[in-house]
């Protein structure tokens, strides 16, 4: 005996939507991150700078932006270009962040075309089911044994969705 194809032979809806993230892509996540830690350790020492030299007595004390840490008042020293871009714990933070978001997005993508395709299955099943009462029935008046076809029809539609934990839809 041949096994059976369940699959069909149509395109991934996941192909287009979950393109690969460009060169260019990657290097402004890497960039704005790399900001968003330069920023958060420079809020921190300053922070930790003002709680040191700041005093509650003197209300017209200024901190001087020079003096604190991160930044300078000159020009780049030369031991900036020595030092390497982003060390490999910044590098680990930034690829975390970049693969949850990546993440969040293709997890949304995949609901939303799970939740059409078993849309697109309900209507069919229940056009389906329209269908074959017609076509048993036609334009007969209601009977009981049709009212019961139609209540069982409708309960194992039910049972099925309560199975997937869609029966909120109904």
């Amino acid at each position: 005996m041949y096994p059976r194809v369940y699959l069909s032979m149509e395109p991934s809806p996941f192909g287009e939507s979950s393109s690969r993230l460009s060169a260019e892509q990657i290097l402004n996540s890497i960039k704005q991150e790399y900001k968003r830690i330069q920023k958060r350790k420079h809020l921190d020492a300053s922070y930790q700078h003002s709680e040191c030299c700041y005093s509650p007595e003197s209300p017209s004390s200024t901190m001087n932006v020079s003096s604190m840490p991160g930044t300078s008042s000159g020009g780049v020293s030369p031991t900036r270009k020595e030092q390497p871009l982003f060390t490999l714990r910044q590098v680990g933070m930034i690829c975390e962040r970049l693969l949850k978001e990546k993440e969040e997005k293709v997890r949304e993508e995949y609901e939303e075309t799970m939740t059409s395709k078993l849309a697109e299955q309900y209507d069919t099943f229940v056009k389906f089911t329209h269908d074959q009462l017609m076509r048993r029935f036609g334009e007969q008046p209601a009977s009981c044994e049709l009212l019961n076809l139609i209540i069982s029809i409708f309960l194992s539609h039910w049972q099925y969705f309560k199975d997937l934990g869609l029966s909120s839809a109904f």
